[in-house]
């Protein structure tokens, strides 16, 4: 039952709507072509996507040829209004006609842009707002400009932000006083008004790099908020995505608390469609109510709903995190309410905003606000420039205070905000559209929200339940750490504490043969490749001599396991993932000091070992039904898969737990017992996996574990008579020695050896003439440097196609040069040492090399004075036949080439004899359809990076000579690991079968 608020909200809001009666919603009323397309898009929802897309790359196209040739590529033979298929039809067909298409549509998009944006520069924003404020409204200008990779952006949009506010206070001045909008209850309120965006004044704005990243923000924001302080100008500190939101609540209470801008009129946003915004805002009143009791100003806090919805749950879900926002807008709405009761309720404590065009959210804070005896005057009501114009016009005739959001800008930066208030404005869910394009009857629109019960809080971190083996369900990849949450940094920052082996102590690793440990005469040692004189572990050194006594174990124990059934086995390997799940900060901060690891690479690492255990686990009990094959009356025919016998697993160190465990599990879980040979600079992290597979319930005997040098242990299981497969990570040299030694037979030896190797790439990325580089950038600097190079997928050739080159090579050379490089415990370290002196050494070569074979536009030599660090390198005006454009690196080195086409940069990037990854960054629908098809590759990115393969996502492996095999973590992986059977019944007895 409706109580006497909710009566009195419905009919504020009934009355506000005829207030607004006679006015338009000019976002609907652009123009006749503008109109006709958000009207398709409303209901034709891939034609939107096209839309938005094509609205997303306009500003990159370079003529009008190039604005046609989007066009067809995104709408030629799609759904579309026969005003846009007309005009593209025509384009080759009349005098003028790709100049006039392209004119029709560069003219209705920059009318879009209009829509919602005051004006480009300082003084077409002064002249707009002036026609706000003659009108009856105050402002919020909104300097566009959101992604920041490196410092000169960051430093050029901070004096951007002072040449506005300097051009606001002046061109304001001569205005004429309005008191109902320069003052509240409290006091006076500034004039001017600006809203800044943290993530475009700092880089390293993330969690992991919050230190940096908060540094280099308040850096920039401190001479802002002097002068804004000293001169009079309110302050909003804007919300952006939620991975940020910690970070820029930190940042506003920081630089409020300093003495230098304590007289300063600020506020922060909240947003109520995030799950924990309401316990965010009971800090920020709790905190403001502080600041007042000591004689300071309130702090302003705009209530908004929040504009990122779909990203937001789209990453979410993708990763497998709980989703930080409400999936329903009824919950959304209804902590909208809840978080303006809270704001009305600390009235004094803090200068309350609310930021909607939903009028049940308007009338329900002004008539919550009244019960309370608030004045009208002691809140106000925002709303955005170009959007609800009746609402607003309504909200002033009521005689409250309005304040709109203006943005100002160029089209190029504003690209985002365009897209996203379309987005908004098409929305099935969005008031505006559901009013004012569709007409949707008042008393729906205004109804309380539809809420049973408490709005849900903040979820938890993500946990996956252990797998029941009697029905596993489907397979999904375990999410990464949500490094955005403080409870998951503070579980790895714990980790690593204890795990340094500089207080922990060093690890003893033995052999395991037959279920036994071992020690050996001799020992290895593994050091922390960031201070080598630490050692980590010192590790058995196992020779022929043991080789040859654990392939007799494996031998021993093969028919046995052979004879386990597939559930037993698999369940082996759920339970061995449960058990890594458990100790997941455990395994990852030994990463970080064994193989020099970043905390999110260590962190991926472990994800990815329960990842194969979990899938493998899953795809061996598929095959355990067996081949489909036909079987005609008379006949019961059936295929099956049997293990092949010993399999010999010989491991890198750049991927120290997942590359072991998805070659290790894949052969157990498939029958074989195996011979484990681990990297000899990463034993500690390889023998957990042993662990936990020995925690799973494998069998003793099944698994020898044999820690040593490749050319001693290695060597001797290739040539072993009794192993029959051999799965192989590393380099072309030796991947190429063992494929060499595999094909010679030994005396005894039954079967022709089965060799699984993946032996690393060259690989490229394309980057055409229409790719967002606020995307490519970090894209490239991911790939390329992730690890510091050490990845058989990483980036190595980077080919930028036309007058890309320039602008891409200044923004990539600044956003390496900025790149973190230190200590991997360090949270936030970006560039890493390499793994050993010998890596070390090649690496330097390569790059003393790239002074002879090209230019160097960036060499990183703020290293520390001890480890085996290289800085990133970049050199450009190389050759394709140059051997840092030819070779294997493995290590922090891109070399940039030139083409003057795509024809040009397929050939460049298919000029190698490896075949392991290669990418295309690209908002060409032909560019991607093509590079998909021509690029040789065994696996193919576009416009994301090249390295990061999920298991079950991007089946991983090349060919060439990059390997030979099937791909890891894909559905045939488990095919090289069995033997195919065939059995056929003759089913006929005395003239007749049996009828299925």
């Amino acid at each position: 039952m409706a109580t006497a608020l909710d009566r009195e909200v419905t009919d504020l809001a009934t009355r506000i709507a005829k207030l607004g009666t006679g006015e338009q919603a000019h976002v609907y009323r652009i123009s006749w072509w503008s109109d006709r397309m958000l009207g398709f898009a409303m209901s034709h929802p891939s034609f939107k996507t096209q839309l938005f897309r094509f609205v997303d790359v306009f500003p990159a196209t370079q003529d009008d040829d190039d604005v046609v040739r989007h066009l067809r590529e995104y709408f030629e033979g799609a759904d579309v209004p026969r005003v846009l298929d007309l005009g593209v039809g025509l384009a080759d067909r009349v005098p003028f006609g790709a100049p006039m298409t392209a004119s029709v549509a560069r003219r209705n998009i920059r009318r879009m842009a209009e829509q919602f944006i005051v004006g480009t520069g300082p003084q077409d924003a002064v002249a707009g707002l002036e026609r706000l404020w003659r009108q009856g409204s105050g402002f919020i200008v909104d300097l566009l400009g959101e992604k920041t990779v490196t410092d000169a952006e960051a430093d050029r949009y901070a004096s951007r932000v002072v040449e506005l506010v300097t051009a606001l206070l002046n061109g304001t001045a001569v205005w004429p006083p309005d008191d109902h909008l320069e003052r509240d209850d409290i006091g006076p309120l500034p004039r001017v008004a600006v809203s800044i965006k943290p993530t475009a004044l700092a880089t390293h704005y993330s969690q992991l790099t919050r230190e940096d990243g908060l540094a280099s923000a308040k850096a920039r924001l401190r001479p802002i908020l002097k002068l804004c302080a000293s001169q009079g100008a309110f302050v909003w500190f804007d919300m952006e995505h939620f991975a940020v939101k910690d970070l820029t609540i930190s940042l506003f209470r920081d630089l409020l608390d300093e003495p230098e801008v304590a007289g300063i009129d600020a506020g922060c946003v909240i947003q109520a469609y995030a799950r924990d915004s309401f316990e965010d805002l009971t800090d920020l009143v709790a905190w403001s109510a502080g600041r007042v009791r000591a004689g300071r100003l309130p702090i302003g806090i705009r209530l908004v709903k929040g504009a990122y919805w779909d990203a937001e749950t789209i990453e979410a879900e993708a990763v497998g995190w709980p989703s930080p926002v409400y999936a329903e807008k009824a919950q959304t709405d209804a902590n909208y309410e809840r978080c303006a009761r809270l704001l009305h309720d600390n009235h004094g404590s803090v200068r309350a905003a609310f930021g909607s065009h939903n009028l049940r959210s308007l009338a329900h804070a002004i008539t919550y606000a009244r019960s309370l005896g608030i004045p009208d005057s002691g809140y106000e009501l925002q709303m955005l420039y170009g959007m609800a114009e009746p609402i607003q016009a309504a909200i002033r005739r009521l005689g409250l205070r309005l304040r709109v959001y203006a943005p100002v800008g160029e089209l190029v930066p504003g690209m985002a905000y365009l897209v996203r208030r379309l987005l908004e404005n098409t929305s099935n869910e969005s008031f505006v559209r559901q009013r004012f394009a569709e007409g949707r009857a008042l008393d729906q629109l205004v109804m309380a929200p539809p809420v049973t019960g408490e709005v849900p809080g903040p979820p938890a971190l993500a946990r996956r339940p252990p797998t029941d083996v009697s029905s596993p369900g489907p397979y999904s990849p375990d999410p990464i750490a949500e490094w955005r949450r403080a409870p998951a940094r503070a579980a790895m920052a714990a980790a690593v504490a204890a795990a340094d082996p500089a207080t922990a102590g060093v690890i003893s690793v033995p052999a395991v043969i037959g279920g036994r440990r071992l020690q050996t005469a001799g020992t290895i040692p593994s050091v922390d490749p960031a201070r080598p004189s630490v050692t980590v572990a010192t590790s058995a050194a196992c020779g022929a001599g043991e080789a040859d006594a654990a392939v007799r174990a494996c031998r021993a124990a093969w028919p046995r396991w052979l004879a386990t059934p597939v559930r037993e086995r698999a369940g082996v390997l759920f339970r061995a993932a449960e058990w890594m799940r458990n100790r997941r900060y455990e395994l990852a901060a030994l990463e970080v000091f064994e193989a020099g690891k970043p905390w999110a690479e260590a962190d991926a690492d472990v994800c990815e070992a329960i990842d194969f255990c979990e899938y493998y686990g899953r795809e061996m009990i598929r095959l355990d039904a067996g081949g489909p094959v036909q079987s005609p009356p008379g006949e019961a025919n059936r295929m099956r898969y049997e293990s092949r016998g010993v399999a010999a697993v010989i491991a890198p160190w750049n991927f120290p737990l997942a590359i072991p465990t998805g070659m290790t599990t894949a052969a157990l879980v498939a029958g074989n017992a195996v011979c484990l040979k681990p990297a000899e600079q990463t034993p500690a992290i390889a023998y957990r996996l042993v662990q936990a597979l020995e925690a799973g319930g494998l069998p003793q005997g099944v698994l020898s574990f044999l820690p040593g040098l490749g050319e001693d242990v290695g060597a001797r299981l290739v040539e072993h008579p009794d192993v029959a497969v051999i799965a192989f990570t590393g380099s072309k040299a030796v991947g190429l020695s063992i494929y060499e030694r595999a094909a010679r037979v030994s005396p005894g030896q039954r079967q022709i050896k089965r060799v699984i190797a993946e032996m690393g790439g060259k690989n490229p990325i394309i980057v055409d003439t229409d790719a967002d580089l606020d995307q490519a950038v970090p894209a490239i600097v991911t790939s390329a440097f992730g690890f510091s190079g050490q990845k058989c997928s990483a980036l190595s050739r980077l080919t930028v196609v036309g007058d890309t080159y320039q602008p891409l090579i200044e923004r990539l050379v600044g956003a390496t040069s900025i790149l973190r490089i230190g200590h991997p415990r360090a949270m936030g370290t970006e560039i890493a040492p390499l793994i050993d002196a010998d890596a070390f050494a090649k690496v330097s070569d390569y790059v003393k090399l790239a002074r002879e074979e090209g230019t160097v536009v960036l060499q990183r030599d703020d290293v520390p004075g001890e480890g085996w660090f290289v800085g990133p390198t970049i050199v450009t005006d190389l050759a394709p036949s140059a051997r840092l454009a030819r070779e294997e690196i493995f290590g922090p080195v891109l070399s940039v080439l030139r083409a003057a086409d795509l024809d040009e940069a397929l050939a460049i990037a298919n000029d190698t004899d490896y075949a392991l990854t290669a990418g295309v960054l690209s908002r060409s629908p032909a560019t991607i359809r093509r590079a998909s098809e021509q690029l040789r590759a065994g696996n193919i990115y576009i416009n994301r990076s090249i390295t990061g393969a999920v298991v079950g996502r991007q089946p991983f492996g090349g060919f060439g000579m990059s390997g030979v095999g099937s791909k890891a973590g894909g559905p045939d992986y488990l095919l090289q690991f069995v033997e195919p059977r065939v059995i056929a019944e003759n089913t006929m007895r005395q003239g007749f079968a049996p009828i299925d």
